[in-house]
């Protein structure tokens, strides 16, 4: 409604006085139908006691400001727009389209605002006519999968890029909050919502890896391939961060089988690295494994990828799953200790020869096991000793110079997947 103003003199004081207003500046009078008409924006239409408002001139020139101010990403001036429209026609379904793709556009990682988006485009789709509801059920559905897309997106780049708790946990809230109403929306909308949850899955996957490839592990590698303690505590949580995100990928989408079988594969590399993964100590000249994992929490983790490859065999029956993994251990291995690092060229040879040769034959995997039974002992008894690691260093200086001959490589390695 307009402020009763003169028409006369403008001014905006007029008080109702003997049934008429009059303007307390000019004079001038004014019936209470003159009243109504002065008063009600639009076109007015009085029938007896009755006054009907046409505000269709009103409706479609903000209708055109909203749209203008979206197509030149003004979102918050177009969703102000919107709203003076459903302030006028509450059913209106234009409106309510459009302000659902400017209130989600305006998302952030500190206001989410999918679900505000959502109830708008529900409303649209609600209240669109039947010759334009097919159309609105599709601009609707586009709009969400783009507008979660994008959320998910930012969400997973910014973890790419800090392999955080908190940045783990804002793709799987997010993800969670995309499942609950986007895709609710597709299914009304009658859109099948396998080709969107694929798309993010494959996204999460990529995400995961990549902060895995280009932070996680160089991180903890460091300058020197010598973790310290806290390095070691970051890489076994930033990789559980990452195992989750894998986990979640998977459990996304029932129709992406085949590529499950990598999402597996790769939650299979990521837990080998972190069994064998440990801290270091520089002890009377030397570096010395500090801390490992220990044994109950390397077989759990074993566990785990014997379930993986478990899952593999089922989608690809022809899959064959390597023999039974033995529990490594950092701390177990002599070579590592001797060398100071459990990545450098002498011990990569040695692990390409146990993985490779010692693995394939009956007695080299009874050798494998005999050998990790023992050496730990040996290591935590005499590890930090220099005459322990002068002795054995001539014995594997040798043994590596003669692998190395017989084209053993000693370029970086991962251990063979188990």
């Amino acid at each position: 409604m307009k402020r009763l103003t003169c028409e006369m003199c403008g001014s905006t004081d007029l008080l109702k006085q003997d049934g008429v207003f009059v303007c307390q500046t000019c004079g001038t009078k004014y019936s209470l139908e003159e009243a109504k008409k002065m008063m009600v924006e639009g076109t007015v239409d009085v029938s007896g006691s009755t006054v009907k408002v046409d505000n269709s001139a009103s409706i479609d020139n903000y209708y055109k400001i909203a749209e203008s101010a979206y197509e030149s990403s003004n979102q918050k001036e177009a969703e102000n727009y919107c709203n003076k429209i459903i302030e006028i026609e509450p059913d209106n379904y234009r409106a309510w389209l459009l302000k659902g793709k400017a209130a989600g556009w305006q998302s952030t990682l500190a206001n989410i605002r999918i679900e505000e988006s959502v109830n708008c485009f529900t409303k649209a789709v609600d209240n669109a006519p039947e010759d334009d509801k097919d159309r609105v059920k599709k601009e609707a559905s586009q709009e969400i999968e783009s507008l979660s897309t994008a959320l998910l997106t930012m969400c997973c780049n910014h973890f790419a890029e800090f392999p955080s708790k908190d940045n783990a946990d804002s793709i799987l809230n997010n993800l969670m909050l995309t499942q609950l109403y986007s895709i609710k929306l597709l299914l009304k909308c009658g859109v099948s919502a396998d080709g969107f949850k694929k798309s993010i899955a494959t996204r999460i996957n990529n995400a995961a890896m990549d902060a895995w490839n280009n932070n996680i592990q160089s991180d903890y590698e460091g300058s020197d391939g010598h973790p310290s303690k806290y390095a070691f505590d970051r890489f076994l949580q930033q990789g559980d961060y990452v195992l989750h995100l894998l986990q979640a990928a998977v459990d996304l989408c029932d129709d992406d089988d085949e590529i499950d079988v990598i999402r597996y594969k790769n939650m299979i590399s990521v837990q080998n690295k972190l069994i064998n993964s440990c801290s270091y100590h520089y002890v009377n000249g030397y570096w010395s494994i500090e801390y490992t994992l220990t044994d109950a929490s390397k077989q759990s983790r074993i566990d785990k990828i014997k379930e993986w490859h478990g899952k593999i065999k089922e989608i690809d029956p022809s899959y064959e799953i390597p023999s039974s993994p033995v529990p490594q251990s950092n701390g177990c291995y002599v070579a590592t200790c001797v060398y100071g690092s459990y990545d450098c060229p002498q011990v990569w040879t040695l692990r390409r020869y146990r993985d490779y040769t010692l693995a394939e034959t009956w007695y080299g995997r009874a050798f494998i096991h005999a050998y990790y039974a023992v050496s730990p002992t040996i290591v935590k008894l005499f590890g930090n000793t220099n005459w322990f690691k002068k002795m054995w260093k001539g014995k594997l200086d040798r043994m590596v110079a003669d692998l190395q001959a017989k084209g053993v490589d000693n370029t970086p390695y991962n251990d063979r997947e188990w």
